[in-house]
């Protein structure tokens, strides 16, 4: 995961149920990197409401149960800008 953070804009991980994603990835949070999770109504509401404006305030997050979401997806980018996603299996 970490190398994949270095090059890809956005990473995926994905696993079982209960496998541990959660925990993984808590342990990237830092001062440039906050945590979100769409568990939180309030947060989920915000981003099925305006996905562009939740997703204007970020520059390194990490989003947890994002699947929450159904349309969530990278607005920031221009459609000519492809969005990199690297799936790293958990």
């Amino acid at each position: 995961m970490t190398t994949a953070l270095k090059d890809t804009p956005v990473v995926m991980v994905n696993g079982p149920r209960q496998g541990g994603k959660t925990t993984l990835v808590r342990e990237f949070v830092s001062r440039d990197r906050t945590y979100i999770t769409l568990d939180d109504d309030t947060v989920l509401e915000s981003v099925r409401n305006d996905p562009s404006g939740f997703m204007r305030g970020l520059d390194m997050a990490i989003v947890d149960e994002v699947q929450r979401a159904q349309n969530f997806c990278a607005p920031s980018r221009s459609p000519s800008t492809p969005t990199v996603v690297r799936d790293v299996s958990y």
